[in-house]
């Protein structure tokens, strides 16, 4: 009994040592809070420049009042000390990510959750970048644990229901939420598909359709329809990581098979930033033997290593049979 009291003991202290580290940088950082909000972004008729943002990032100002009815709830703790706030979809619209969530007794993903938290915890000085976003699930938990998030989301739905969480959490400071999709090329308006029971399962189009195959899009279906979504390039972002004296980050990338277009446009990210863990879907992407030719070049020339999440190394020759879910790991980084 002696040596598992001192077990949980060692592990309260290690939590609270890295909750207190994270928040020393956390205020090291507040006066970039301070200056740059999602409220504070310069209206394209502004005089005021402070950031040399392209004009086709529509960030979502989270200081507005959103006035939708969505079912939200308080979320399950998680290592004993982070909760936080998520708006769902009825079970029978969102049969896989919305109805894992039941207030404090089950959340979707945990497992992936927690293992982000306990990387956020032993690296205090990194952030979290979440692409593909869906309503917030990770998002919420890195804010809550004080860093600062960047959260990528095309769907307007998806991110009517984060911008309403962040509120009820009041991490509106640590929170920039982007409505686009990325891909290879930005200003470009693609058709997202509509997956009547499970809205994490939404791809656009030219995932799985040629490119020169894409129906004309009206400019009012650019207005009314939420399945019409407005590209940017990952690389765009940069100036709010910068803005946001971001030194490094881990991402979580979970796209549904466009991984490889957000990253055709997104060196820049990984060259300037510390990433030293990429938590990806790999389910669809090994079905484009090309795309995913491009993403073991892409990583494997910066130093990563493709792993399981047990840390077994992947063989290289086999992308066809990589497990669903992986990471790309720098070789000095340690997560097991």
């Amino acid at each position: 009994m002696l040596t598992d009291n001192r077990l949980i003991i060692l592990l309260i202290i290690h939590l609270i040592v890295g909750i207190l580290i994270g928040l020393f940088i956390s205020t090291k950082r507040s006066v970039n809070e301070l200056n740059y909000s999602s409220s504070t972004i310069p209206k394209k008729n502004s005089t005021k420049t402070p950031l040399n943002i392209s004009s086709y990032i529509e960030i979502i100002d989270l200081n507005k009042p959103i006035n939708a009815n969505f079912t939200c709830m308080k979320t399950k703790t998680l290592l004993h000390f982070f909760n936080s706030s998520i708006c769902v979809y009825d079970s029978k619209r969102d049969s896989f990510l919305s109805a894992a969530f039941r207030e404090s007794i089950s959340i979707w993903d945990e497992e992936g959750v927690t293992r982000i938290l306990r990387l956020l915890l032993h690296y205090p000085h990194l952030d979290f970048i979440d692409i593909g976003a869906n309503i917030g699930t990770y998002t919420m938990y890195a804010a809550a644990l004080g860093r600062f998030v960047l959260a990528i989301e095309c769907f307007a739905p998806n991110t009517d229901r984060i911008h309403r969480a962040v509120q009820l959490a009041n991490v509106s400071n640590r929170v920039v939420l982007v409505k686009n999709a990325l891909y290879t090329h930005s200003g470009q308006y693609l058709r997202l598909s509509n997956h009547p029971i499970n809205v994490g399962g939404q791809e656009l189009d030219v995932v799985s359709k040629p490119k020169n195959n894409q129906q004309t899009i009206s400019n009012q279906s650019i207005i009314n329809d939420p399945y019409i979504v407005k590209t940017i390039t990952l690389n765009e972002l940069v100036p709010i990581l910068h803005t946001r004296g971001m030194r490094g980050a881990i991402i979580k990338m979970d796209i549904e098979g466009s991984e490889s277009f957000a990253l055709e446009s997104g060196s820049q990210v990984f060259d300037l930033f510390d990433i030293p863990f990429i938590q990806m879907e790999w389910f669809k992407v090994r079905g484009f033997p090309d795309r995913a030719k491009f993403l073991l070049d892409f990583f494997t020339k910066r130093g990563y290593v493709p792993q399981t999440f047990q840390c077994q190394v992947l063989d290289i020759q086999r992308t066809d049979v990589w497990p669903s879910d992986l990471c790309w790991t720098k070789k000095d980084f340690s997560f097991c």
